[in-house]
């Protein structure tokens, strides 16, 4: 349940968004209210699963890859006050906007990393350490899971956002989420205002230690992903 007060916050994300999309290319979208639906909704949908993944009940920690602009990270970090979260970005001016926007809301439960995805995730304060995992318009799943299962915890949850049209998606990564221990628990749809449509949340809970062979070197999983 959103709070009035996060309500008022998730609106003024817009505007702090608005005025760091000026300075640099964060996103096509420009106008508040397309902000505010195709972005800040758009991120909501975790809350609406968080019985399945344990986030009313138990606090933890989430990791955004490939953050961007800094969806869902940011209206994520406003719902969910008591978890902490951490946004991963290979471009370090998108984290120095994100960073701006966070001073800015007075965030004080997230943080940027800077850095690949591929070298991160071999690292040992990163690799298995995170609650849930999330990704929003990233890659095909058969990449996106290569990137994101070995952040998460045995027993944690990755999420993606994703279209209504993700059947060959699905096919293609059989494969990757045997490889890497990912099993699809649940297909989550939820609808847009006004024309923006159905979407849907594909969640995957890692059952298994990811291979240390994964993810492998930088580009890898993109040029030649598991399939």
């Amino acid at each position: 349940m959103v709070t009035q007060d996060q309500q008022k916050k998730l609106r003024q994300l817009v505007e702090v968004f608005l005025e760091e999309n000026t300075k640099m290319n964060l996103s096509a979208i420009r106008e508040p209210e397309a902000i505010w639906i195709g972005n800040v909704l758009d991120s909501l949908p975790l809350l609406d699963v968080s019985e399945s993944l344990s986030v009313a009940d138990n606090p933890g920690t989430l990791l955004d890859v490939g953050t961007g602009g800094g969806f869902p990270l940011l209206p994520l970090a406003i719902c969910l006050p008591e978890w902490n979260f951490t946004g991963l970005d290979s471009v370090q001016k998108k984290l120095g906007a994100i960073q701006a926007m966070v001073d800015a809301l007075e965030l004080t439960n997230c943080t940027l990393l800077p850095g690949r995805t591929e070298e991160l995730a071999h690292e040992p304060e990163h690799r298995d350490s995170y609650d849930i995992v999330t990704a929003r318009a990233l890659a095909p799943l058969n990449v996106l899971l290569e990137y994101c299962s070995p952040f998460t915890k045995v027993g944690g949850h990755i999420v993606a956002w994703k279209s209504m049209k993700v059947s060959d998606e699905l096919q293609d990564s059989l494969l990757a989420r045997a490889e890497l221990g990912c099993h699809l628990i649940e297909q989550f749809e939820y609808e847009l205002p006004e024309d923006w449509g159905k979407r849907q949340l594909l969640i995957f809970e890692k059952t298994s230690e990811t291979n240390p062979k994964y993810p492998r070197d930088v580009g890898t999983p993109k040029k030649n992903p598991l399939l």
